[in-house]
């Protein structure tokens, strides 16, 4: 049987592999099995705008997220911090390489607040995915804290099972209940913290509505 890889950084269809290459032979020499995957043509979207894919997506699988906490994770740090400086320059950087248009069924491309271009993804301890989104302007810095602070929050939900403070936080939405609803986080850029965003009643209300995670 084979292994399932760390990592896996997967990008919409349009998109070429040798556009990556640089970022996952950065996450490699960290340490960790990178898997590349174009995605099928997708859309138009019936659905709200939170959940639609990224044009990136990059996936961290448990194991690579639970190598931080071990001798590993330095390696995996230096890595991934040198793959996050790559994707920057890709997607937010002053001449971006990446960009992306969400058209729902509507036409309508939704909120601009956070970029249709990259998130990063996980499995929760219940089956359901974490996701976090990242603001349509962010600095270098304040992406690759956002990722951090990320990789921080689900290994503690791996370790504490239940007690973590994603799963705390998550108690606060009612509909999180369920594992087909994906939690999604951002961090703030004003605070630096990660918050979870109530994407049902920010969409009712067309305002962000979100939870602080405690740390």
């Amino acid at each position: 049987m084979t292994a399932e890889p760390h990592l896996e950084l997967n990008f919409a269809n349009g998109f070429e592999e040798d556009r990556f290459k640089e970022v996952a032979e950065d996450l490699r020499a960290g340490g960790a099995d990178v898997a590349l995957r174009r995605r099928p043509p997708e859309g138009p979207w019936a659905s709200l705008h939170w959940l639609i894919p990224t044009a990136v997506i990059l996936l961290f699988a448990k194991p690579y997220l639970e190598g931080f906490f071990t001798e590993t994770g330095k390696l995996h740090a230096d890595g991934l911090h040198k793959a996050l400086s790559k994707l920057w320059n890709k997607v937010f950087g002053p001449k971006p390489e990446i960009t992306y248009t969400i058209v729902g069924s509507s036409g309508n491309g939704g909120s601009e607040v956070f970029s249709h271009a990259f998130s990063v993804r996980s499995t929760r301890n219940d089956g359901g995915e974490a996701i976090l989104l990242i603001p349509s302007a962010t600095s270098l810095e304040d992406f690759s804290l956002a990722v951090d602070r990320f990789v921080e929050l689900m290994g503690k939900h791996y370790a504490l099972s239940g007690a973590d403070p994603l799963t705390r936080t998550m108690a606060l939405v009612s509909y999180l209940d369920h594992p087909n609803f994906p939690a999604l986080v951002y961090m703030n850029p004003e605070t630096k913290s990660l918050e979870l965003i109530d994407y049902v009643r920010s969409s009712q209300a067309r305002k962000l509505t979100t939870h602080q995670i405690p740390q």
